[in-house]
């Protein structure tokens, strides 16, 4: 599997993303960071519907954020082409965060970090993360571990 598809993507900034001063609205990076790591999984294989929950009631793990932060480091503007990488982190058997960065022409303009707590959809007590999830951390850690080689 090619990390470039899965942990290496792609936003073009759009008009609607952005507020009267032609910069992006800052809640709009914790929005792209999500998106990006929903499509990580999706490039990566996993169904996303074992993922997040459809109503159904059955045994699924649900994955509420418990903290989040964005740091920018320079303006993000209309018409940018951001590169975005994410870099998904375990934390323990219950707890994951996708640490994002976003870069214009190679230079970081940003930065996320989105932490997650997997809990039983029904009875919202904590459980271990799923198998694919543990998968996708694996293999996004074993990626940096070649690079650094």
């Amino acid at each position: 599997m090619d990390s470039i598809n899965w942990l290496n993507l792609k936003r073009k900034v759009r008009f609607g993303d952005c507020d009267s001063a032609n910069v992006i609205h800052f809640h709009n990076l914790l929005k792209w960071s999500h998106e990006a790591w929903e499509e990580s999984m999706d490039k990566y294989g996993i169904p996303l519907n074992e993922i997040f929950p459809d109503g159904v009631p059955q045994e699924k793990s649900s994955l509420p954020i418990i903290n989040c932060e964005a740091k920018f480091f320079r303006p993000i503007n209309f018409g940018d082409l951001l590169s975005i990488q994410i870099s998904p982190q375990k934390i323990n058997n219950h707890l994951f965060q996708v640490r994002t960065l976003f870069f214009k022409d190679s230079i970081k303009v940003a930065e996320t970090i989105i932490i997650h707590c997997s809990i039983n959809t029904n009875t919202r007590v904590k459980t271990n993360l799923t198998e694919h999830l543990e998968k996708w951390i694996e293999a996004s850690n074993l990626n940096n571990l070649v690079k650094e080689c």
